[in-house]
């Protein structure tokens, strides 16, 4: 996959955290995922895009390093099922953020995104279309790693 196409999802994901978070994103080198199942992520946020580029991004974190994002952003449950709730709701809202904020770095090309879905579980495999390599973007912060991968034509 082409940097042109990689590197939107790269800025936007890192400038996500410095502005949200207060927390650096360290980028590693884009690699080709080739296992699908095994994997270190137990919770997925991911949206489709559709326009000139058709294709899937997702937002791939550990449960941790959910609950410490959650934790910074200040927000207060009262109980367990309230916590997963707002972990999942703040997934799919990141998860749309950085999809949304590289799809406006595609100047010339016209994008649309679907609303995000999560996934949670240990291993859990995502059905990624059959148009291209899935690109995964690790990166690491002081709170723990996580990963964006993309799939684009």
């Amino acid at each position: 996959m082409q940097a042109n196409i990689i590197n939107p999802f790269l800025t936007a994901s890192i400038d996500l955290f410095s502005q949200m978070f207060g927390v650096q994103a360290e980028p590693g080198s884009a690699y080709v995922i080739k296992d699908q199942i095994h994997h270190r992520w137990e919770i997925s946020g991911v949206l489709g895009i559709t326009g000139d580029h058709q294709g899937i991004v997702a937002f791939r974190l550990p449960r941790l390093l959910a609950d410490k994002l959650l934790e910074k952003s200040g927000v207060k449950t009262a109980n367990e099922k309230d916590r997963k709730d707002m972990v999942n709701g703040m997934v799919g809202e990141l998860t749309n953020i950085i999809a949304g904020n590289a799809s406006n770095k595609f100047e010339e090309h016209d994008l649309d995104i679907s609303p995000p879905v999560v996934i949670i579980g240990e291993h859990h495999e995502i059905a990624w279309p059959k148009i291209g390599p899935v690109v995964g973007i690790p990166f690491n912060t002081s709170f723990g790693p996580f990963e964006i991968n993309v799939c684009l034509k």
